[in-house]
Order: structure tokens, then sequence, then C-alpha cells
């Protein structure tokens, strides 16, 4: 005996699209009590029943075949070497890679990837100073101490141009700004 009968059916056999309009109203059913059976009646407070009365007019169902999925990875630590140059040898790693820095596809490369590190970056770098966004933090108290600033790094337009033709020597400046900043 088959427990499960799929049943299917092409979306052009389905109900059609509704059509309401206004009708008088019409008793479907109307049940008299039994007086006989009022004794065994017993009150049930709060009482929970649902109640449909129209007839189903469409069952959308879809039954796609099954396909056999395998789920597979590959961890990517380090890679893109070439057969002679070891990976886990430091000084091959290094030689490698001073010399990958040191061609023209490599500059244009960072070169443009910069710019549109930049660019997207930039989309979403608005921010009312006025307002405060933090309202639940408490506010730190600052030390007495005189603030003080230190540089983190400096990153030039271009290796390959004179710093002196550029109006500014550098295009970013990265510091850090905190009383701790100093020591």
């Amino acid at each position: 005996m088959e427990i499960v009968h799929v049943y299917t059916r092409k979306r052009r056999d389905f109900g059609r699209q509704c059509n309401f309009s206004d009708c008088p109203t019409k008793v479907c059913v109307d049940i008299q009590p039994d007086p006989s059976l009022a004794d065994s009646f017993v009150l049930q407070n709060p009482v929970d029943a649902c109640v449909q009365h129209g007839s189903e007019m469409s069952w959308h169902e879809v039954n796609t075949e099954r396909v056999q999925v395998e789920s597979c990875g590959v961890n990517h630590v380090e890679g893109g070497w070439p057969r002679d140059i070891d990976p886990q040898v430091l000084e091959q790693a290094l030689r490698f890679r001073k010399r990958a820095k040191k061609e023209e596809n490599y500059i244009n490369t960072v070169t443009h990837l910069g710019a549109l590190m930049e660019h997207c970056v930039k989309q979403n770098n608005a921010i009312k100073v006025g307002e405060e966004y933090f309202m639940e933090e408490e506010v730190d108290e600052w030390e007495e101490d005189a603030p003080s600033a230190k540089t983190i790094s400096i990153i030039r337009l271009s290796p390959l141009q004179n710093p002196q033709t550029f109006l500014s020597p550098f295009a970013v400046l990265i510091w850090l700004c905190s009383p701790m900043a100093g020591s």
C-alpha cells in the first residue's frame, strides 16, 4: 500500500480569476436545536472555532525533480607562486614579491585598484558633525594631558615621479590623534 500519492496539474487547469459581485443574502444551513440534548450541554468559556464557507478555487503546487548536490571547497591560503618557488622559504618568497612589485603591470594594477577603492570608500562618507549619534553611551572623561599626534604612514602619489614637482609631496597622510599617541 502506497502512503504518498503525488497529484500534479498544469497551471491552466487551476481555478479562474474570481469575479465578485453584490448578491442578496441567503441562508445556507438552518439547524434547529434539539431540546432532548439540552440537558447534556456543557457551557465552555472561551470557545475557539473556525468556520470557512467558501469553495477552494485553486491550490498552487510545484513538483520539481530532485537534484543530487555535492558541496566541496578549497582552502586557498596563499597561492599564485611559480613552481620553482617554495612559499614556505621566506627568502624565496620575499625575492619573488620584490621582483613582482617592480613590474609595470603590477604598478598600474595597484594604482587602478586604489582609485576604485577610494571611490567606494567615499560613497558612504557623510556625517553630520553636530549630531549626537550615540546617546546611550557614557562619555569618558579625557585626561588632562596635552594632545599629541603620531604619523602612521605617508602614501606618495607615484614612486616614479619626483615629489618636488607636486605642490604637495604626498597624497595621503594617515595619523593618530590621542592623548597616548606620543608614548
